[in-house]
């Protein structure tokens, strides 16, 4: 009875690999049994209110109708929106508007604006329509830069271990991902750099990323976020032939091969890494060579909803598995709140504590100044800002004297400074 059981359990795990796609194929996208109700778009009106410093109505302007949108935002959806994955996603989207606006409300209409004392009010009216927010994230994505990935994985397949840039599982990432609209660094550029670069290339592939490879593949190669992982892939034919041998089914010449791949996302930028997925269950494949039996196995471990995702065979559209989805998620967050790192000198406890104030209430795009330590007149200071480094220091270094502070940029990094910071005397 147990080697009887055995043969069952086997063979239905062969029939699962081979009709896995076509039954994830017509799963619903929100992943718990209910589909999301579309919502009609909702017209709302909105006060939003801004601090003016330095007489500056400009930024307190735009702070203002920040503030409004994103106010509008809630209000609308937060009143309207049907099924989870909506309300997810809103959490995140108001994330992203809070800093800027990223095309949620439309047909927008100032209604009243003006300051009073040190106030900026503006008053806007706008339709918001549910049914933008994915359009929001991908917009968000857009204006970042689109953000561009390198892929490494380890594979061997038959005994042969294939080279970063050569693999299956890395076409197969590419084609899949692709098809929800990411971009990748060329294969043969990843080739190139496992020629040149094959000690770093080897550490980044077990996620061991040195300052001299994060300056690379930010600035010379152009990937934002780079994906490594490890596809294991067992030979389990002798087991399928001695079963179909054994019921006198099946071609005995077929080869099975199962397919368990493990991934990681890292934002190069700040190290964080963004998504990490370890299947379940192996993909598959059954074919008459290795390679191919490989190939199949390979796909069918990543066309899953825990993994990259599946074709809808209801909306005929390509639906994003968990992976991609927390990779989305994670980067349009850290794309409006990005850690930089900064080492201030020259001010004191108390110029210090002025200083992030003036950061945190005069840069436009800063959402937090957090001092992780202070010795002497120097001190290290975290900033989150909606935006890259460059960005946040040409923002802070065209309002230094405003701040009150001369500022001198000694080292400037993809996601750290060193500045030199003085009290300007009165």
């Amino acid at each position: 009875m147990i080697k009887k059981g055995l043969v069952l359990a086997f063979t239905l795990i062969i029939a699962g690999g081979l009709f896995s796609c076509s039954s994830q194929k017509g799963a619903d996208k929100s992943g718990d049994g209910k589909k999301t109700i579309g919502e009609a778009p909702k017209k709302g009106r909105a006060i939003g209110k801004a601090t003016i410093f330095d007489d500056d109505l400009a930024l307190a302007r735009d702070r203002a109708l920040d503030d409004a949108r994103n106010k509008l935002v809630e209000k609308v959806l937060g009143s309207t929106v049907s099924g989870n994955s909506i309300v997810e996603n809103f959490r995140l989207v108001s994330n992203v508007i809070e800093s800027k606006s990223y095309g949620l409300v439309k047909n927008e209409e100032v209604i009243e604006e003006g300051s009073t004392g040190n106030l900026y009010s503006i008053t806007i009216e706008g339709t918001v329509d549910p049914a933008v927010v994915s359009d929001a994230i991908k917009d968000a994505l857009e204006r970042y830069g689109k953000p561009r990935f390198m892929v490494l994985i380890d594979e061997t397949i038959a005994g042969k271990k294939n080279e970063p840039g050569f693999t299956i599982t890395e076409v197969n990432i590419q084609k899949i991902m692709g098809q929800a609209g990411f971009k990748f660094v060329d294969a043969e550029r990843t080739q190139q750099l496992m020629q040149t670069e094959r000690r770093n290339m080897t550490n980044a592939m077990y996620g061991n990323i040195s300052n001299d490879m994060l300056q690379l593949l930010l600035n010379d190669v152009g990937a934002d976020i780079l994906i490594v992982g490890k596809a294991k892939l067992v030979n389990q034919t002798a087991q399928m032939k001695k079963i179909l041998q054994e019921y006198n089914a099946g071609n005995t010449q077929m080869k099975s091969i199962a397919a368990s791949i493990d991934l990681k996302a890292i934002d190069v930028y700040t190290g964080v890494t963004l998504s990490t997925v370890t299947p379940n269950s192996p993909g598959i494949g059954n074919f008459i060579n290795i390679e191919n039996a490989s190939r199949l196995a390979i796909q069918k471990a990543l066309e899953r909803r825990e993994m990259l995702g599946v074709n809808n065979s209801t909306t005929q559209k390509f639906d994003t598995g968990n992976f991609i989805n927390q990779i989305i998620d994670k980067f349009v967050e850290a794309a409006t709140k990005r850690q930089i790192n900064l080492t201030v000198m020259g001010l004191d406890y108390t110029g210090m504590m002025k200083f992030r104030n003036q950061i945190a209430q005069r840069i436009r795009g800063v959402k937090d100044v957090a001092l992780k330590g202070q010795m002497g007149n120097a001190a290290k200071v975290e900033v989150y800002f909606a935006g890259k480094t460059n960005a946040f220091l040409d923002e802070l270094m065209s309002k230094s004297e405003k701040l009150g502070f001369k500022i001198e940029i000694k080292e400037n990094f993809v996601n750290r400074a060193v500045l030199n910071v003085s009290k300007i005397a009165k």
